[in-house]
């Protein structure tokens, strides 16, 4: 009984692929896909220029990276949210950072992403976020930036070129990269 099952789903097999063209290739769609996914992606990568995100305010106005970067400073970037243990951990470094260097040469833009307007608010004024700031930026920059975790930091330089990215800008290293930077 197997033997002959095995032989008529061998024979349907057989008569299903008769006559159709033998094509290796993926359909169109999936070819744009991987075309895509293949590509490198600019803007967002150490030594590219930044890449603009644009995001309404709970005030009405719209605030955009580039009313912060590539203005003459350099700009430490830091995509955070209020529920993220990490990124409030990571907040006392980026203050003490702010306190030493922040003037003509230096500055810090926290973007709140993934988070509630209320929430950011009231983490901010708890962790003492006294530098600029963008609220309820969802997935925009993080989609535009291929982030995946937070908290995470972007180090951008006075002509706007991304410096440093991720965790070498995360605790004790940020002080050691802006000591070098700046003088």
């Amino acid at each position: 009984m197997k033997k002959i099952l095995i032989t008529i789903l061998a024979v349907a097999v057989a008569f299903s692929c008769a006559g159709k063209k033998k094509n290796n290739s993926p359909a169109p769609e999936a070819q744009a896909k991987v075309a895509e996914a293949a590509a490198p992606v600019r803007g967002i990568n150490e030594g590219d220029l930044f890449t603009d995100f644009s995001i309404p305010q709970p005030d009405g106005t719209v605030a955009k990276l580039s009313d912060y970067a590539g203005k003459g400073k350099y700009l430490l970037v830091d995509f955070w949210a209020s529920w993220c243990g990490p990124c409030k951990r990571e907040i006392p470094n980026i203050k003490a950072a702010y306190e030493k260097y922040h003037g003509d040469k230096f500055d810090v833009l926290s973007v709140a992403v993934w988070d509630k307007v209320e929430d950011t608010e009231i983490a901010a004024k708890e962790h003492g976020v006294v530098w600029n700031q963008i609220v309820d930026a969802q997935k925009i920059p993080t989609s535009i930036y291929k982030i995946e975790g937070i908290p995470t930091l972007i180090l951008i330089g006075p002509d706007g070129k991304i410096l440093k990215r991720g965790d070498a800008l995360r605790g004790e290293g940020l002080d050691a990269i802006l000591s070098e930077l700046i003088k």
